[in-house]
């Protein structure tokens, strides 16, 4: 039975993180250009902070300075979306000129333009997330709170950044309009990409200016044992690299399951989006917005699971989490702190 919204039937604790870690060559920090977006989300996870929204390019030129001196020599660039930024290639070229190579999290409807994706590459650009949340025009369009030729420009983006060599990485995020439709996505996917992207699913936040959307405020961690589990099946029937964000490992049934967030996909600093002047570290952050149960401090996967999002357990509860017991090779250990 789902708990109600507000129940909260066990205490709720956190990991601990430093605040700060030494940056080395290895670093990534994310990069936000602002909250700026031509898609209009229904289920957007930014903040929507007037002050966030739009950062005017020589804030960005500053910043871009100060992860330099701090010694990145790689960042995510990410926004709202970044690419429609009109200091983009400004900001972008600066990076390039400090040696700073870079990654990006877009809706890729910007690399649908001619040249736009060589461009990115030869300004130091290696990787792509690139949200896409249906093949059906339809529905993603809907998901985007856009018309469908934003879904055929993105489709389009994905294309052209392949053809440039970009490493890319299709973002998925479940609703309730989509869920029906994963075996389509993967299988369609294979179609036209096979093991050239990699696939990404991940559970909704509901702690943005979107948390209210019914599609996913309504959408259950029970609602997505089964189709997730036979997701996982089907990409390993289709040779296909499938990753997952925001999934409790006792939800995938698995305690071995990794948790590919932003620290898992390479993200260790991020750069305080209000005065860009201050990194945290990414674990840190990441550990200051998840929840655990009181149950879960003996789970065998402790260590590395994601646990669920603060907003989610203050929601709902933690009743849908079953840790796993104890196992050799599998250590529980783990500082946490109770919240």
């Amino acid at each position: 039975m789902h708990a109600t919204a507000g129940s909260v039937s066990q205490p709720l604790f956190k990991k601990q993180r430093p605040e700060d870690i030494p940056v080395t060559l290895k670093s990534v920090a994310l990069f936000r250009f602002g909250e700026q977006c031509n898609n209009h989300c229904p289920m957007c996870s930014n903040t929507g902070e007037p002050g966030l929204f739009f950062h005017p390019t020589e804030e960005l030129l500053r910043r871009a300075a100060f992860l330099k001196r701090c010694g990145f020599a790689r960042v995510v660039v990410t926004g709202g979306e970044a690419t429609i930024h009109p200091g983009f290639w400004t900001v972008i070229e600066r990076l390039a000129e400090d040696g700073i190579a870079w990654d990006v999290n877009t809706h890729g409807r910007t690399f649908s333009r001619p040249g736009f994706a060589q461009r990115a590459v030869t300004t130091g650009l290696q990787r792509a997330i690139v949200s896409l949340h249906s093949f059906d025009a339809a529905t993603d369009a809907t998901i985007f709170g856009a018309d469908e030729n934003a879904h055929f420009e993105t489709v389009t983006g994905v294309d052209r950044l392949l053809e440039a060599g970009v490493r890319v990485m299709l973002n998925c995020v479940l609703t309730q309009l989509n869920l029906a439709q994963l075996h389509d996505y993967l299988r369609e996917g294979a179609r036209r990409y096979g093991r050239r992207v990699a696939f990404k699913f991940v559970f909704p936040s509901t702690g943005g200016k979107g948390g209210q959307w019914p599609s996913i405020a309504t959408l259950r961690y029970d609602d997505v044992r089964l189709p997730v589990r036979h997701l996982r099946q089907l990409a390993t029937e289709l040779d296909l690299r499938l990753f997952l964000e925001s999934f409790p490992n006792c939800i995938v049934q698995d305690p071995t399951s990794a948790n590919l967030g932003r620290s898992g996909f390479g993200e260790t600093h991020y750069l305080d989006d209000a005065s860009g002047d201050r990194i945290y570290a990414m674990r840190h952050i990441e550990a200051e917005l998840s929840a655990y149960g009181d149950g879960c401090r003996r789970c065998a996967a402790l260590s590395r699971c994601p646990g669920v999002a603060r907003s989610y357990a203050q929601r709902y509860g933690v009743d849908e989490l079953t840790p796993f017991a104890p196992s050799p090779g599998l250590s529980s250990g783990q500082e946490e702190e109770s919240t």
